[in-house]
């Protein structure tokens, strides 16, 4: 009898590791797989500190990019296959302190709601951060135009840290923030779709932090897929990636080790978006006439 037990003990743990080896390499297989190529040149002299980047919703092959601090307080409209500058949308209404990410999403949680870029203004210049979040309509139309922001779409918040570098919205509007720490360890906090229209600032407080590694100043970036199941967090020299399998719980994801997916290491990359699509990413780095890269599977 007791050998019979310890051979039932032998094969359970048998069939539990070998069931952990078949559950890794389904984990391992549902990791994509990209290739990278040159999309353009960047070459306008108005984009010099390119920090975040957002794929149009409403007109495809355009991206949406800024500089950060000290860089006046416009959007700049990029074809996404050359690289080149087709408009300028100056925000109106708004401070230009330090922004360091932008996002595109949902407006409202509602079905039909449009589309909105959302603005970071949250890094720290060396005046400390303002910590706001701007919202603003797609436009209809991509030529040069000033867009106004009013005090309903103006977000304010408060939080232990004094940097910030990450902006991402999920398919509800909800947003999400990384703080910027040395070894890469931010926290991650959420700003629900709710917090919009609120008189005085949002206090935030999380114990949830990203689960990835670095020796620099990081997260420098993010974004979610447009379906919002996939999820990109850049370092300076790396972009990790989470898949939430329909679980829509990102603060209990990005808790688990990132994989590491392809990336051409830039002079000062910070800027990463999936494209319109969800197949696909976009980086550009800091710096007169540098290269937007695509990555595809």
């Amino acid at each position: 009898m007791i050998y019979f037990k310890v051979i039932l003990r032998l094969c359970f743990a048998l069939f539990h590791l070998v069931g952990n080896v078949h559950m890794y390499s389904i984990v391992k297989r549902q990791v994509p797989n990209f290739q990278w190529y040159q999309a353009g040149h960047v070459t306008s002299h108005k984009i010099t500190e390119a920090s975040g980047l957002a794929a149009s919703r409403k007109h495809p092959g355009a991206i949406y990019t800024h500089n950060d601090h000290g860089g006046a307080a416009e959007i700049y409209v990029i074809n996404a296959l050359t690289g080149e500058k087709e408009a300028t949308l100056t925000i109106s209404g708004v401070t230009s302190n330090d922004w360091e990410d932008i996002a595109l999403g949902k407006c409202h949680p509602d079905p039909n709601s449009g589309f909105c870029i959302y603005i970071g203004d949250f890094g720290n210049s060396g005046k400390g951060a303002l910590n706001n979040i701007y919202r603003v309509t797609e436009p209809d139309d991509l030529s040069s135009q000033t867009i106004h922001v009013g005090s309903n779409d103006k977000l304010e918040f408060s939080w232990n840290f004094d940097d910030c570098e990450t902006l991402m919205v999920d398919p509800s509007a909800n947003l999400f923030i990384i703080s910027k720490v040395s070894n890469g360890h931010g926290t991650i906090a959420q700003l629900p779709n709710s917090a919009w229209g609120s008189s005085s600032r949002v206090s935030l407080s999380s114990t949830a932090v990203v689960n990835i590694e670095s020796g620099s100043n990081d997260p420098v970036g993010g974004d979610i897929s447009p379906n919002g199941n996939e999820v990109l967090v850049k370092t300076h020299h790396n972009i990790y990636y989470w898949n939430l399998h329909g679980s829509n719980d990102y603060l209990a994801t990005l808790q688990t080790p990132g994989t590491k997916l392809a990336y051409k290491d830039e002079p000062q990359g910070e800027a990463v978006c999936w494209d319109a699509t969800g197949l696909g990413y976009y980086t550009l780095s800091e710096g007169q006439d540098q290269i937007l890269y695509h990555y595809v599977k």
